[in-house]
């Protein structure tokens, strides 16, 4: 009896023991800067700093992603980079390199529980048949990071960091969200370019007494 109340107790001190740990777990999970970019390089950044951090690429092609130009350059070791045809920017990132490594040390075959702790939960979304957890940048919610994983076990097998829509519906949206503001910046262009000089001249105006 009295072996079973001391197992009993031991059982009970360790169980109260591992809650902090994983308490302290979760609370270090958490989003970087430096989560979406690659060895220095960021979304954003222009097609000239890119090549220069990452060398003479393999090879390049211009694909059509949801109706953006997008040139697409190949590095050795699994690395593919795609800049904007419009803007000169890069907008995605593909890190197929095994011995590619992130922040804490996340790697290709990290487990659930690994990629949970550093980044933070998320529930896992398919995309092309492809099982991912996304991630959104915390101050830029167009940057996101995309962590392939394994169907069956969960492990991770690539990185892809991007700016482009995902799915069709987002990539509409985008599009009619560029469409108004490109209609309120030419609205806007053109109060500024109406032509005042056949409006009769006055002299100061005056605002509540003073004169602007």
């Amino acid at each position: 009896m009295t072996k079973k109340i001391f197992v009993v107790l031991c059982a009970v001190v360790f169980l109260l023991g591992a809650l902090p740990v994983q308490g302290a777990a979760k609370e270090s999970a958490h989003l970087e800067d430096d989560d979406f970019s690659c060895r220095g390089i960021h979304l954003g950044d222009s097609e000239e700093k890119m090549l220069a951090a990452f060398g003479e690429p393999s090879f390049d092609k211009q694909v059509g992603v949801y109706g953006i130009g997008v040139v697409y350059y190949s590095f050795p070791k699994g690395l593919d980079v795609g800049v904007s045809v419009r803007r000169r920017e890069v907008v995605d990132i593909l890190i197929h390199d095994k011995n590619y490594q992130a922040r804490a040390g996340v790697r290709y075959g990290a487990t659930p529980h690994k990629l949970k702790t550093t980044y933070g939960e998320k529930g896992r979304t398919m995309l092309d048949g492809v099982i991912y957890y996304i991630y959104e940048h915390p101050e830029k919610p167009q940057e996101r990071l995309l962590l392939e994983v394994d169907s069956e076990n969960g492990s991770l097998r690539s990185f892809r960091i991007t700016s482009l829509p995902l799915t069709t519906d987002e990539a509409d949206r985008r599009a009619q969200e560029d469409e108004v503001s490109s209609d309120l910046s030419v609205l806007l262009a053109g109060e500024k370019e109406i032509d005042t000089s056949a409006m009769p001249e006055h002299g100061p105006v005056k605002i509540r007494g003073l004169e602007k």
